[in-house]
């Protein structure tokens, strides 16, 4: 397995309330919470420690600002929204260049002057960039992992005893205050300019000197055992190949070998069904019987996988338990054409429960698509060898790599 994106399921879109036509098959719900029994804080969009800086720093600076201007008070959503644009805008104007959500705009504008705004659209880092910025993408996983309280709206009260010195202080503080209180009252404002300039070098060096990185270390890595143990694993691996490291780390963590083997039992089956899935839209055009003539399926194996994918752990309540028993209870495994039409059906619900329209379909016993889509080589279609979802290790391998390139 490599690390290049994968096809159906590789956003959490749906777990913040968006269907998502990359996981047409509806999988997100139910390898998430096996995701979560390895790698407990993380999504697979906050891959970016920075990310988490910027964040605890957004809160940390609202705590003094709210008390500075008590017209604004409530307001920490906009707070937050201008406090991302001038990291944003400053790191860009510096370096030309910006890795967190907005990287399009902020490259867009990197040789303008930085300025910030609420109403001004043509600052802003995203189309609705509350939603689809730090503050959407960033701030669950934060909660997850203790760096805010379980409300959301302040920092838990050991990140802000780690954090209350750090990150943007002094004058540079009361200049940007300045700044933000001008664009909290509908104006577009400049930030500084001048690389000299005291509050632009402190956005710059809270930005890339990452002043939390032990407390952050603690809190997204260290935090929960086996987390730990998976981050350890991912830093000495050039390439991940997340078959090889859960089954290696399953052998060598008795302590926590039932939990990585759930998460293996649920992708032997989620990894092939979604293969076979691809292989219906390929076979547009032709009957559902011609198409599945070749499917290079080990019916045995499948049904042994489809078996162990029941007793793969609990699911809880909700979309999860539902799409699990789903699965379960409705995956054929008796013949390839009654596959592939349970493999269709499954497809159908779950479009249906989303009001979204169908990749593929069978009609008049033809198979029709509007998806372009290559058939899936073999090894996608083998038990114990394909492996398609990410359970979380590509974002903490990336979480744990920076870390450890900050705090030497």
């Amino acid at each position: 397995m490599n690390d290049s994106p994968l096809l159906l399921s590789a956003k959490d879109n749906e777990l913040l309330g968006e269907a998502s036509r990359q996981d047409a098959m509806g999988v997100l719900a139910i390898w998430s919470v096996r995701g979560r029994d390895l790698v407990p804080h993380l999504t697979e969009q906050t891959t970016i420690v920075r990310g988490f800086q910027i964040l605890v720093e957004a809160f940390r600076l609202w705590e003094f600002y709210e008390r500075a201007h008590p017209e604004h008070a409530g307001r920490l959503d906009d707070f937050f929204v201008l406090i991302e644009q001038a990291f944003a805008r400053t790191v860009g104007w510096r370096d030309k260049d910006w890795q967190l959500p907005g990287t399009n705009r902020v490259r867009a504008r990197s040789s303008d002057e930085p300025w910030i705004s609420l109403q001004d659209s043509g600052w802003h880092l995203l189309g609705s960039q509350k939603a689809n910025g730090l503050w959407g993408l960033y701030r669950g996983a934060s909660s997850r992992a203790g760096l805010l309280r379980g409300d959301m709206t302040r920092l838990s009260a050991e990140t802000m005893e780690h954090a209350v010195n750090t990150g943007i202080n002094g004058l540079a503080q009361a200049s940007l205050f300045d700044t933000v209180q001008n664009a909290m009252d509908g104006k577009t404002a400049q930030l500084p300019p001048d690389l000299n300039d005291q509050t632009n070098r402190a956005i710059y060096d809270t930005y890339w000197n990452l002043p939390l990185a032990d407390h952050l270390h603690e809190r997204l890595v260290e935090g929960y055992e086996l987390n730990r143990e998976l981050a350890g694993r991912l830093l000495k691996v050039e390439k991940l190949d997340h078959r090889t490291l859960l089954t290696t780390a399953a052998r060598d963590l008795p302590d926590h070998r039932a939990t990585i083997e759930n998460a293996v039992r649920c992708e032997d089956l989620l990894a092939v069904l979604e293969a076979i899935f691809l292989w219906l839209c390929a076979g547009k055009g032709e009957t559902l019987e011609a198409s599945v003539a070749e499917l290079p399926i080990d019916l045995g194996a499948l049904r042994a996988a489809h078996t162990a994918f029941g007793r793969s752990g609990s699911y809880r309540v909700g979309t999860a338990s539902v799409r699990h028993r789903l699965f379960y209870e409705r995956f054929d495994t008796s013949s390839n054409v009654a596959i592939a039409r349970s493999v269709l059906h499954l497809h159908e619900k779950v479009s249906d429960e989303r009001n979204r329209s169908r990749w593929v379909w069978e009609q008049q016993g033809v198979l029709s698509s509007d998806m372009d889509v290559e058939r899936p080589p073999e090894r996608e279609l083998q038990v114990g060898i394909a492996w398609r979802n990410d359970y979380y290790l590509a974002p903490l391998r990336s979480i744990a790599k920076q870390l450890a390139e900050v705090r030497g």
